[in-house]
């Protein structure tokens, strides 16, 4: 789980694939959308798994989160999103935090959920619910926008 397999075949507005974006370790925002990857959605992506719960309740979250963007890109004139850079990191480092001293983590236990990196990419370290607060709803704020061009008189 944390080579996916689809990840070198992704090509970025940079030229970068995702498998090279995500090396040495997966990190999304909201768990959905990839830095340098637009209109990129992810389903389940990186930290949206789970060891302890439904995976489904994890997918339809990003759901919600797919068709807030999707809601929000249309009303507002947007081509083109992905997520800011640093809304991302900041993101994944209070993954990181919340994942220090858990099961998952803690205690020398090695699993196929830590990546080469020693970061466990996979799993969601909280309770489902505070999951689905937190993605639920696109932060326009926290990407970056390409607004459609206005049409052209013919």
């Amino acid at each position: 789980p944390t080579d996916p397999p689809l990840a070198p075949h992704i090509t970025g507005r940079d030229g970068r694939t995702l498998a090279q974006a995500w090396s040495p370790s997966m990190r999304a925002y909201a768990s959905t959308t990839v830095s340098g990857f637009p209109n990129l959605f992810i389903v389940p992506g990186p930290n949206a798994g789970i060891g302890h719960t439904s995976l489904i309740y994890m997918i339809e979250s990003q759901l919600s989160h797919v068709v807030s963007a999707l809601q929000y890109m249309t009303a507002a004139g947007v081509s083109a999103m992905e997520p800011r850079a640093a809304a991302q990191a900041n993101y994944a480092a209070a993954i990181d935090e919340r994942m220090r001293g858990t099961v998952w983590t803690a205690g020398g236990c090695q699993s196929w959920y830590i990546d080469a990196s020693g970061r466990n990419s996979v799993l969601w370290p909280d309770f489902t619910f505070r999951f689905r607060q937190q993605v639920a709803r696109v932060n326009p704020h926290h990407y970056l926008l390409t607004h459609s061009s206005p049409p052209t008189a013919t």
